[in-house]
């Protein structure tokens, strides 16, 4: 059974690492100020599935989207899209609640 242990299986993504994780933090931070977090969350998850056929779209646009975006950027977000674990974090983004800053002035109910 030793050749058949690895025969099937796929590479990990890797984590995101701290510059991807920012860029995936302003981004979600972005689209919850505008009260479709939970919205969004639920539309990245549900096409999961087609997150690789998006990645190829975009390589396959690169060319006009270099017109409005930086090569390096377009290669940034073709990468998360890519990298499921990055998906999972922008979700859990989304779909966490604002932390409430507490205002000294305003009592709260009992």
């Amino acid at each position: 059974m030793g050749i058949w242990t690895n025969a099937f299986k796929l590479p990990e993504s890797p984590e995101p690492t701290e510059e991807e994780k920012k860029l995936l933090d302003e981004l979600s931070e972005k689209v919850k100020r505008r009260g479709m977090g939970d919205i969004a969350a639920f539309s990245v998850e549900s096409t999961r599935p087609l997150h690789g056929l998006g990645a190829q779209g975009i390589t396959f646009l690169e060319p006009m989207l270099a017109a409005l975006f930086k090569k390096e950027d377009i290669m940034k977000y073709r990468a998360l899209l890519e990298n499921t674990k990055a998906v999972t974090y922008l979700v859990d983004r989304l779909s966490a609640e604002p932390a409430e800053k507490e205002d000294p002035n305003v009592k709260k109910r009992p």
